[in-house]
């Protein structure tokens, strides 16, 4: 079965559009090495996310991405919710273009759906490692537009 993924509320501010945006979400999935069923990224803003934080993980603080694997036994069917008020604060924060800090959550959310989580020290620093490396492998190609 051909793995389905969707972009909703695709930010009309981001370079490129939905289609490159998905090719490149299916690249990045493939070069982990993943088979989920299906995988939902959905950009949102930050009240939202907010109080999807609070409702679904008790913690009313802003974040940038929330990820739900509503999968059975044995598959993943994902959704990645991304603030892109966050992300866009973010890259301004860290100094790099809101397309790479949206990259960076949506490898974020894949890496959770992968099993990979950042509540403890290790864990964290482990996910953090494969975050960047897949950072560093695909920003080249929203850099020359080649997604």
């Amino acid at each position: 079965m051909e793995m389905e993924i969707k972009i909703h509320n695709f930010p009309k501010q981001l370079i490129g559009d939905e289609n490159s945006w998905l090719v490149l979400a299916r690249k990045i999935i493939e070069a982990m090495n993943f088979e989920p069923e299906s995988v939902q990224i959905i950009f949102t803003d930050d009240p939202t996310l907010r109080a999807m934080h609070e409702q679904f993980l008790n913690d009313p603080t802003e974040t940038d991405v929330i990820t739900f694997d509503l999968g059975e036994e044995g598959s993943v069917e994902g959704e990645i919710y991304i603030s892109i008020d966050r992300a866009w604060a973010q890259a301004k924060e860290y100094g790099v273009s809101p397309e790479e800090e949206v990259l960076r959550l949506i490898v974020h959310g894949l890496l959770h759906l992968q099993g990979y989580d950042d509540l403890e020290e290790e864990a964290r620093k482990e996910m953090k490692k494969q975050e960047n490396l897949f950072v560093e492998k695909f920003v080249p190609k929203l850099n020359n537009g080649k997604f």
